[in-house]
């Protein structure tokens, strides 16, 4: 994506009654004036602006929903000058532990068919990658989606995740959650032949720390599944500002230079890299879609007649080309 800061919004956009709490405003703190923050990568002090707070007020669970739709509205961001990072410092970000652990999405499980589908994609690459794997750790494993797939697969899989109620919801659906973040204190010691961050290191404070975490969990010679938006790609490019992976929840974008940054800082090597591979309902994308184009109307005449509403509930894969999927090893190991 272009690397200029994009004009701020005066509001968030039009308010739902998903989410009641975007009625309460609050002061936001004033951005600090002590310099560009520190790198949350590589550590150098060469950030610039690159987009501005959209958000006038406190950032709240409801925030970080996994379905929310506001796309390009972010908290303020930074773009490294020596790694190309992309990374807020913004003070929530020091909460986000916390404000995860808050979190409820009721229009989560609407999803589960194609989102299902995904993990059953992304648990086949790992198989395919690992052979012989037995065992597998998801982080910010959700409702354990993935973990659930995973079991199905032959896998003796668990998961961890910070939001209650997802876990909860996970736990009721007979898959294994911790409650948390790792490193987690029931994990301590363990080994597993494959960990997976699905869309999970863009969310946290700082990547590198669960990258190193998740290199304590994984076996020598086990492998990690990494997967996170491409803020280079021709998607993000092209749409700029209005991008889908410009979200609140997103205080973390990488391109190829600073991901294979944080990956050697880590102690990983890159073996194998591919796009991801989505899978969505048609009215999934056609809601979407009025972010992007006047189809609203469309949508309502399409679900009010018969013949054509079952449309909207077939799932198609999509390779958008803007998310990477990289398969770690620890450095120095022989991959199976």
């Amino acid at each position: 994506m272009r690397t200029r800061s994009v004009g701020v919004a005066s509001v968030i956009g039009p308010r739902s009654p998903c989410y009641p709490e975007l009625q309460m405003v609050s002061p936001v703190a004033p951005v600090s004036t002590q310099g560009p923050p520190a790198c949350r990568v590589c550590g150098a002090r060469e950030g610039v602006p690159w987009k501005p707070r959209n958000l006038e007020r406190d950032l709240l669970p409801a925030d970080l929903r996994i379905t929310d739709d506001r796309y390009g509205v972010t908290l303020a961001l930074w773009r490294c000058g020596r790694c190309e990072f992309i990374y807020s410092d913004s003070r929530e970000v020091a909460e986000l532990v916390t404000l995860y652990s808050r979190l409820d999405d009721p229009a989560y499980e609407e999803g589960e068919v194609s989102r299902t589908l995904q993990m059953r994609w992304l648990v086949s690459r790992a198989r395919r990658a690992c052979p012989d794997a037995r065992s597998l750790l998801d982080v910010g494993a959700a409702a354990g989606l993935f973990v659930g797939e995973a079991t199905r697969a032959g896998f003796c899989a668990e998961g961890v995740e910070p939001s209650r109620s997802l876990v909860a919801a996970g736990r009721g659906a007979g898959r294994t959650l911790h409650e948390g973040v790792l490193p987690h204190p029931a994990l301590a010691g363990r080994r597993f032949d494959v960990v997976a961050l699905v869309d999970v290191i863009e969310h946290v404070a700082d990547p590198l720390a669960l990258l190193r975490a998740a290199r304590e969990q994984v076996a020598p010679d086990g492998l990690v599944l990494l997967v996170t938006p491409d803020v280079d790609s021709r998607a993000s490019r092209l749409l700029g500002k209005r991008w889908w992976h410009l979200r609140l929840a997103h205080v973390g974008y990488f391109n190829r230079r600073s991901l294979d940054e944080a990956v050697r800082l880590s102690g990983f090597e890159t073996e194998e890299e591919f796009r991801a591979r989505w899978f969505f309902e048609v009215g999934y994308l056609a809601d979407r879609m009025v972010q992007y184009l006047p189809v609203s109307g469309l949508n309502r005449a399409v679900r009010a007649t018969p013949g054509l509403r079952a449309l909207y509930d077939v799932v198609i894969p999509l390779n958008l080309g803007d998310s990477f999927v990289r398969m770690l090893r620890p450095a120095g190991a022989v991959s199976a």
